[in-house]
């Protein structure tokens, strides 16, 4: 989608302290080999702090440095992956009675962790029908501090799971930075892989040892039972390529134009085969340095990578940021930002 006139004003990030993965070698949660394979150096772990809060001190962040009022707020969505408080119960009312009450359009969002892409989108297109003081604010955030959980390896040697939560104000008139695009496609053929042989209903009790790998594995064997001669990962490929393609042609700029990559948490290995090679751009200009040391933080990796790169300088006002995903379903997202000035809070 072809954004117009639609600006980030203000960005918030709650990350907890770090857990070195060598404590999480020494108390047996990851062997040495895959952790030092892995190239993460720790991840963020929030303990027993609700999602919700983190949500909370994000957006009371993200609107303090953006100067806005919340009381000025037409639009609320919360981006997140699991359960974030008891079932039957919505965060996102939790949220707007604490940041600002009154009435406004909330909404809770669940595209994995292209939560953000898909937030973003749905925000965009809400401004685009509002007045000029229109402002929405989409947050995720997520705490996957659970016992039945092992945040070192129930995805993937190549996600560490981390904590945390994120929020950005987006206004009609001009902020710190320019939404230019954002886009998704779904590659309906690998849907399967999100749940493995796992039945649909009755799903498993929550409680149960989380092991997302274990449903890629089946996935896996599956395609290879079926043994169509066809690579399943082909309509991945595509969809990447597309998704890219269709960004960087919306905002009307070109792989050449893009100064930094923002990208899922992930290994080296997966970062480089994933985006990297695609792009042609080199690692150092990603934000892998800087989320190895956190872990995949679900929906939130790219916001709070891009308040990285703002707050330290790595992007300047008239560069631009590309920003990619990929999340179960499998949705694969992009999205294209264009630097206007340097924050205040930088």
């Amino acid at each position: 989608m072809k954004v117009n006139d639609v600006f980030i004003s203000g960005i918030g990030v709650h990350l907890p302290d770090t857990v070195p993965i060598e404590r999480a070698v020494a108390d047996g949660l990851i062997a040495e080999g895959p952790a030092r394979a892995s190239g993460y150096t720790g991840a963020a772990v929030a303990g027993d702090v609700p999602p919700v809060e983190m949500a909370l001190a994000a957006s009371r962040q993200a609107l303090a440095r953006s100067g806005q009022d919340p009381t000025g707020l037409s639009l609320l969505l919360y981006a997140d992956n699991y359960n974030n408080g008891p079932i039957g119960w919505y965060p996102q009312s939790y949220l707007q009675r604490h940041l600002v009450g009154g009435h406004l359009t909330t909404a809770e969002v669940r595209q994995g962790c292209n939560g953000m892409f898909a937030a973003l989108e749905l925000a965009a297109g809400f401004l685009a029908g509002q007045g000029p003081d229109a402002t929405a604010m989409a947050v995720a955030a997520d705490n996957i501090s659970m016992p039945h959980v092992n945040r070192w390896q129930c995805l993937a040697p190549d996600f560490v799971i981390g904590d945390a939560a994120s929020a950005v104000v987006l206004t009609r008139a001009p902020g710190v930075a320019q939404l230019l695009s954002i886009t998704s496609i779904t590659v309906v053929e690998l849907e399967e892989m999100g749940r493995g042989r796992e039945p649909l209903f009755p799903s498993r009790d929550d409680s149960a040892a989380w092991d997302l790998a274990g449903r890629i594995e089946d996935f896996q064997r599956d395609v290879a039972d079926r043994d169509d001669g066809e690579s399943p990962w082909l309509p991945l490929v595509k969809a990447r390529i597309e998704v890219i393609d269709r960004a960087l042609d919306e905002a009307g700029i070109e792989i050449a134009d893009i100064t930094r990559v923002a990208y899922n948490h992930s290994s080296r290995q997966h970062m480089e085969d994933g985006v990297l090679r695609t792009l042609g751009i080199g690692i150092d200009r990603s934000n892998w340095e800087f989320g190895r040391h956190l872990g995949h933080l679900g929906p939130s990796d790219q916001v709070v990578s891009l308040d990285h790169m703002l707050r330290s300088g790595e992007l300047v006002p008239g560069e631009h940021l590309l920003m990619l995903g990929i999340s179960p379903g499998l949705n694969v997202a992009a999205a294209v930002v264009r630097i206007l000035a340097a924050p205040s809070w930088s």
